[in-house]
């Protein structure tokens, strides 16, 4: 694995982990709190080990998901947009665009089976710096408690 595309799919993943976190707040709504997501990488046809990730989602940063959901450009040649976005209530889906260095097009669907449980999938095909890829990123999201004080 070139060190551009982990750097790109460490990127598109940290971007995409607050997205995938809960999206509104309602009584019976994704919660906030701390959240423990596991991700499994499939890039070419090859599965990475899982690996997994913390995060404390507020209240706040569940009022707005979508300005969690695009990477933060490296440089200011990168830029993204996203082409299609829709919130049901417990279904996030997803698409965008991305040109610069890191040129792709990724789309991404997430269901929350419980207010404390989701599970996801996010796809994305382009180039980083004249490397092809393909990558699907496989989501398992768990609150696992209150955010520490």
């Amino acid at each position: 694995m070139t060190r551009s595309f982990a750097l790109a799919t460490r990127a598109i993943t940290a971007a995409m982990f607050l997205a995938v976190a809960p999206c509104t707040y309602a009584a019976d709504g994704p919660q906030p709190g701390m959240w423990k997501v596991m991700t499994r990488v499939i890039r070419d046809g090859t599965t990475t080990k899982s690996d997994s990730h913390t995060s404390c989602v507020t209240a706040d940063q569940i009022k707005d998901p979508g300005k969690s959901l695009m990477p933060q450009p490296s440089s200011s040649e990168e830029k993204c947009v996203r082409t299609h976005y829709e919130w049901t209530g417990s279904k996030l889906n997803w698409q965008m665009e991305c040109s610069g260095r890191m040129a792709m097009k990724g789309s991404g669907a997430i269901n929350f089976s419980t207010p404390v449980h989701y599970t996801g999938k996010i796809t994305s095909t382009g180039s980083v710096n004249g490397h092809d890829f393909t990558s699907t990123i496989l989501l398992d999201g768990q609150r696992i408690g209150d955010c520490p004080k």
